[in-house]
């Protein structure tokens, strides 16, 4: 990997308006980096509730003709969460508190793969 993980997380989380969280994860949902700016924020609660969806995301993506799946949101009343996936294991995901702010951390998310060197 091109670049400190943990500094690209930091940078990524603090990237995002209204960012309660960054983290870089395996797709067991075992945080490898992570960055907490809100108060409460639980990003070990986070990456263990959805790891289980990540594989399904990838096989559904694959199963519809899609080609390889690149990102996953969820657009939730009090929160956005968007994941990412490398072309490795890992997945890239943030949680923001503001609901317009998908494109934001979408943008985000892929200047950070692009310093990890996996875009």
């Amino acid at each position: 990997m091109a670049a400190d993980l943990g500094e690209t997380v930091k940078s990524l989380a603090h990237a995002v308006r209204g960012c309660g969280g960054a983290l870089l994860m395996g797709m067991d949902g075992i945080s490898v980096e992570q960055t907490v700016l809100a108060p409460g924020t639980d990003l070990e609660e986070l990456g263990g509730e959805y790891a289980g969806l990540l594989p399904q995301v990838q096989a559904l993506a694959s199963e519809i003709g899609c080609g390889a799946a690149q990102r996953f949101s969820v657009r939730g009343v009090k929160h956005r969460v968007v994941f990412a996936f490398t072309e490795g294991d890992l997945v890239l995901g943030v949680q923001a508190a503001s609901p317009g702010l998908t494109g934001h951390i979408r943008y985000a998310i892929s200047k950070a793969m692009g310093e990890i060197g996996e875009v």
